[in-house]
């Protein structure tokens, strides 16, 4: 996914800072949540949600995380991106876990935050998330395992972001 490592303080804000309005798009894929971790149990969560494919909840104001003081602001985009695929056992036999595919895009991200909407409002466990944007910066524009500076274009369209 997306990395932007930078020394300069001014564009580490302009990146992070929620008011900012920088956008981050990532692709998440999702399986059902069976039952709460031990950790989850350790917060208090006793049952989730039964999955739902209803994205409108993430896209409302006033969702709140178990154990957090302030609500999240709402995604900015959520939509399912395939109707998802059976995983396959060892011998080839079709397995009840499905995988679905959803992207999301947001302003505000918070420590493990789109693992715990996931799990808290949705029902659903991610197995894969990955950043595909920040801001300007996209994936598909460097192959993985490999890096590069930004384009001055890039770095003027951080800074030019609405506030």
């Amino acid at each position: 996914g997306v990395l932007i490592f930078t020394r300069a303080g001014i564009m580490a804000r302009r990146l992070i800072e929620p008011n900012t309005g920088i956008q981050k798009e990532y692709i998440v894929k999702v399986q059902r949540a069976i039952r709460p971790t031990p950790q989850e149990r350790e917060m208090g969560i006793r049952n989730l949600p039964a999955p739902t494919k209803d994205l409108s909840v993430l896209l409302r104001k006033g969702n709140r995380l178990l154990n957090e003081r302030f609500a999240l602001k709402p995604l900015k985009e959520a939509e399912w991106l395939d109707d998802g695929q059976n995983e396959r056992g060892a011998e080839g036999q079709q397995q009840e876990v499905q995988t679905l595919t959803m992207r999301l895009v947001l302003v505000e991200g918070k420590k493990r935050q789109i693992r715990r909407m996931c799990r808290e409002l949705l029902g659903w466990h991610v197995v894969e998330l990955v950043r595909t944007s920040v801001g300007p910066v996209r994936v598909d524009s460097v192959p993985e395992g490999k890096w590069r500076p930004l384009t001055q274009e890039e770095v003027k369209a951080i800074f030019e972001e609405q506030l």
